[in-house]
């Protein structure tokens, strides 16, 4: 898996549709050097940089624990078109809230791969077919990447095995009640992953 960023369409179409009038990217920091701060599911590293005028700035870097780079996540549908949703707690809004499944890559496990694993242990649901059909960074500040997957012909017809952190309640909605959660403020997370796979499935 690469760590670099790869030239991607979105860039190009960026590229092509700039004008004279407009301004030029800026350009990047020199990386200077890294330390580790913290280091537990999440890990926080202090990194250095040399900004274009000659300052020196520091920043916080987040992501997973050591050898965790990426996770996934999934959007299911059915043969009838629903949209396989779980129900959980998360600490951060500290409410139970609306999530696409999903989870980490394991290392060198594939994407797709840990797609269909992870849609399968927390909502027993299984796939007919599981696409990978982008990535976007976690955040402005991390270094940890979130594949986006659709599967289609989902039907619980699997096992839940969660892990003991995990209180998934699977939930089928409807495509207009799944886009009235993430227009609805604090319903849900995940929602950047979420309308990236509706816009890949053609469902905006």
């Amino acid at each position: 898996m690469t760590e670099h960023i790869e030239n991607s369409a979105v860039t190009d179409n960026v590229a092509a549709e700039s004008s004279p009038e407009q301004p030029a990217d800026p350009a990047p920091w020199e990386l200077l050097g890294e330390e580790l701060g913290f280091e537990r599911f999440l890990s926080v590293r202090l990194r250095r940089y040399r900004m274009p005028d000659g300052r020196e700035v520091e920043w916080d870097v987040f992501g997973r624990e050591a050898g965790i780079n990426a996770g996934v996540t999934v959007l299911p549908l059915t043969p009838e078109g629903r949209i396989v949703t779980v129900r959980m707690f998360r600490a951060g809004p500290d409410a139970v809230v609306t999530n696409l499944p999903g989870g980490l890559v394991e290392p060198g496990e594939d994407v797709a791969l840990a797609g269909a694993r992870e849609l399968e242990e927390e909502t027993g649901y299984t796939c007919e077919t599981l696409d990978v059909v982008g990535w976007q960074w976690s955040g402005a500040s991390s270094t940890f990447r979130k594949y986006v997957a659709i599967a289609r012909g989902c039907r619980p017809d699997g096992k839940q095995q969660l892990d003991e952190a995990e209180d998934c309640v699977p939930v089928e909605l409807s495509v207009d009640a799944f886009r009235a959660e993430l227009r609805t403020p604090g319903a849900m997370t995940g929602i950047d992953a979420a309308y990236l796979a509706l816009d890949h499935a053609g469902l905006l």
